[in-house]
């Protein structure tokens, strides 16, 4: 079985390149020190941190145990190239992003900023993950009906999305990956006809978002909201709110504080305009830490030769290889493989006949290092593009050797 992926030691030379010294090892384990111990396909849960990350964040602990906040505006200054890398990986106005406590966090804050009237409805698909259905079923209180499209065979079909919509929906949040299955929603379809009806669409992207590349004018969407601590390969936890211009000029801000305003440093001047841009969402200090650590990241995958697209044909080589190998030892793949499903989740089923279970399953690869997650009914399989073909090749041959037990 042969699968052509772009060359990872050309996408990581010119990371390779800034680095200082030498090294014997090879370059994917100089830079991603998890790959010299585990086979870690995990990312749809914990991403792991590059080097380069790590040193940065470590620099910092360092300097602010010594110098306490003497540095403040220099690290201040990473948390401003955090945003402005961000515009440029979702091809966004920098201005439009607003850091949150997580993606929930900016999911409700979309939710508590509009103004809803008994009756509205709101369009979500069946087995989101909890994030994207709390943050709306708080509006139930409001007279908010909440409707849930199906999951038909692990997808939910765009057009049954649209055939829910009715002259009462007032929004429409889907995750653009699912985070259960892998499933890519069509969600450009769906944002197009959200619009022609002056309906707000917008997206969970944390199961997306450094793994596939994410280009908001091309899907549409009103909104986006995610985290850093997934496949964009950052710290917990730093989450992330892109808001359309025509959507901020509509949304409340339901949470004012001291850091939304103009001017924050004028502390007794309670009457301040907001700020201009989506950063009047963040209404108390920054979160420093992990959005120093969120900025090294997004540098590295800035540095990546051919960038996110590079990133996204690596990552789908390496789950169409998954996928094959799978249903070659007879595991049951819940994953869609239609065009433009596939994601970098791949989920499958235990074999019931061999009394396996999802725990065990789990439990047996971890015992050869090989870190996946269970999920539901099913084990879930995130590499990144760090991963390699014979890394696959190793879980497989570890899923064949499992059957035998």
């Amino acid at each position: 079985m042969t699968v052509t992926l772009p060359d990872l030691d050309t996408l990581l030379q010119p990371l390779l390149a800034d680095e200082e010294g030498s090294t014997t090892l090879s370059a994917r384990e100089y830079l991603f020190p998890v790959t010299r111990e585990h086979v870690y396909f995990n990312h749809a849960s914990t991403g792991a941190l590059p080097l380069p990350t790590a040193r940065l964040m470590q620099e910092y602990i360092a300097d602010t145990s010594r110098y306490g906040g003497l540095h403040e505006d220099y690290w201040r200054g990473h948390c401003t190239e955090a945003r402005r890398r961000l515009g440029r990986m979702l091809d966004v106005p920098a201005e439009l992003i607003a850091f949150t406590a997580s993606t929930g966090d900016g999911l409700m804050t979309i939710a508590q900023g509009l103004e809803w009237r008994a009756g509205d409805h709101i369009v979500l698909a069946e087995g989101e993950f909890p994030s994207n259905v709390y943050a709306w079923l708080n509006l139930r209180e409001q007279g908010v009906e909440i409707e849930f499209v199906p999951v038909r065979d692990g997808r939910i079909p765009a057009e049954e999305i649209c055939a829910r919509i009715t002259e009462r929906t007032r929004l429409v949040s889907l995750s653009l990956v699912e985070f259960s299955t892998g499933f890519r929603n069509d969600v450009a379809t769906v944002a197009a006809y959200c619009h022609e009806r002056g309906i707000i669409c917008g997206i969970d992207a944390i199961q997306a978002l450094g793994a596939l590349d994410v280009n908001v004018p091309r899907l549409g969407v009103d909104f986006v909201a995610a985290a850093g601590h997934k496949w964009l390969l950052s710290p917990h936890i730093c989450g992330i709110l892109y808001v359309s211009e025509d959507l901020l000029a509509r949304l409340q801000v339901s949470r004012r504080g001291w850091f939304s305003v103009s001017n924050p440093m004028d502390f007794f001047n309670y009457e301040q305009p907001l700020k201009e841009g989506a950063a009047r969402f963040e209404h108390s200090s920054p979160n420093t830490f992990p959005t120093v650590g969120l900025s090294a990241s997004l540098h590295v995958f800035e540095r990546l030769q051919g960038g996110m697209q590079a990133v996204e044909q690596r990552i789908l080589g390496l789950t169409a290889h998954t996928i094959k190998g799978l249903q070659q030892l007879g595991y049951r793949v819940v994953t869609p493989m239609g065009e433009g499903e596939r994601s970098g989740i791949v989920c499958f089923q235990p074999i019931a006949e061999r009394q396996q279970t999802v725990q065990g399953v789990v439990a047996a690869l971890a015992e050869r290092r090989i870190c996946v997650a269970a999920r539901g009914t099913v084990v879930r399989i995130s590499p990144h593009f760090y991963n390699t073909i014979a890394e696959v090749d190793a879980l497989l041959n570890a899923l064949e050797e499992i059957k035998g037990i």
